[in-house]
């Protein structure tokens, strides 16, 4: 079986978005965006299958040239907070190959979040009864706020959020105190609300996870 960038640089060499440049050593490579001839993204490759930490990816910061970018194989493993904490007070940036590409063509790869992540981020970071908001995993917020108490929020993505959904966000990620919709499309069926409510919490579009941070 082929080693997390093994596996990496044999998707590159399969696929039309990425140049490789370089691997510098074992655990690194170098590429570039197709077409784009004047960025080089030094990036780290890893591979945790239960979720990773900051102990997994601090001895890539620890050279004299730390990445920019760092993946994971399998890209489905959850990113702890302590973890995305290291990474951005690094100036770098992490998530999937395709994320590694699109980050390519910025001019500082370190730069690029997840948009759906980002966006949610910076609207419950700018509520106004929000005083600061964290990531305790890459789907999931600590919120807190100037009136209430703290929330942990979990991001669903899903077209209508079901038991099955919620149960699974539980499941990956611990308790939490709201299970909000991601996509702006489809619904939160009743069973979600239901399924939430039997560990005190609540399922809720965007709109509706806006107007529980007042309260």
């Amino acid at each position: 079986m082929a080693s997390p960038i093994e596996w990496v640089i044999n998707k590159i060499s399969q696929g039309a978005d990425l140049v490789l440049l370089d691997r510098p050593a074992a655990d690194l490579i170098v590429v570039r965006a197709t077409g784009d001839r004047n960025g080089a993204v030094l990036a780290g490759v890893i591979g945790v299958r239960t979720e990773i930490t900051a102990t997994h990816v601090q001895p890539l910061f620890a050279s004299g040239s730390p990445p920019a970018f760092i993946v994971n194989i399998p890209t489905t493993t959850p990113w702890r907070g302590d973890a995305i904490h290291l990474i951005h007070t690094s100036d770098a940036a992490f998530g999937s190959l395709g994320a590694l590409a699109r980050a390519a063509h910025l001019e500082f790869p370190g730069s690029y979040r997840e948009r759906e992540t980002d966006f949610f981020y910076t609207a419950i970071r700018d509520h106004t009864n929000v005083s600061g908001v964290s990531m305790t995993y890459d789907k999931v917020f600590r919120v807190e706020r100037y009136k209430g108490d703290p929330l942990t929020i979990a991001m669903v993505n899903a077209y209508n959020v079901s038991a099955e959904d919620v149960r699974n966000a539980r499941a990956r990620y611990g308790d939490f105190d709201v299970a909000v919709k991601v996509n702006g499309h489809g619904s939160v069926t009743t069973a979600a609300v239901h399924a939430a409510a039997t560990f005190g919490a609540q399922a809720l579009t965007f709109g509706e996870m806006m107007s529980r941070l007042r309260h």
